[in-house]
């Protein structure tokens, strides 16, 4: 039987402010350490002294040069054993297709994963 890592440290990168205060709160409430961003740079900051076991990454940051497909090479550079999922409003197999090409390991649409969703979803991991 093989034993699962347990998930402790996430990074959320999420502009909406509603919607990552809701996901920030019930992943903290599950006991999970979250720093929550806006902003790709600053992401890429914290991930030279913060190492994240997963990364939720909003695919589209609202005028934004970057997105959170620019941040994943950065990421697995910093720690080759992050689990990186992009979170996006887009359907479009074109985007899941390139965010997996980009080194996601799995995407995920924001209508269909709730709060509790995200949560379920780290603790299967």
């Amino acid at each position: 039987m093989t034993k699962k890592t347990a998930i402790k440290k996430i990074f959320l990168l999420e502009d909406e402010q509603a919607l990552a205060s809701l996901y920030m709160s019930k992943l903290a409430d599950a006991g999970f350490e979250v720093k929550l961003f806006d902003e790709v740079d600053k992401l890429i900051e914290a991930s030279k002294s913060f190492k994240a076991d997963v990364a939720f990454l909003d695919q589209s940051l609202h005028g934004a040069k970057k997105s959170g497909l620019d941040v994943i090479p950065s990421l697995k550079e910093c720690n080759p054993k992050m689990q990186i999922v992009i979170l996006s409003n887009y359907s479009e197999f074109q985007m899941e297709k390139a965010a997996k090409k980009a080194g996601a390991d799995d995407y995920l649409l924001k209508i269909n994963t709730s709060p509790n969703a995200l949560v379920d979803y780290v603790k299967k991991l």
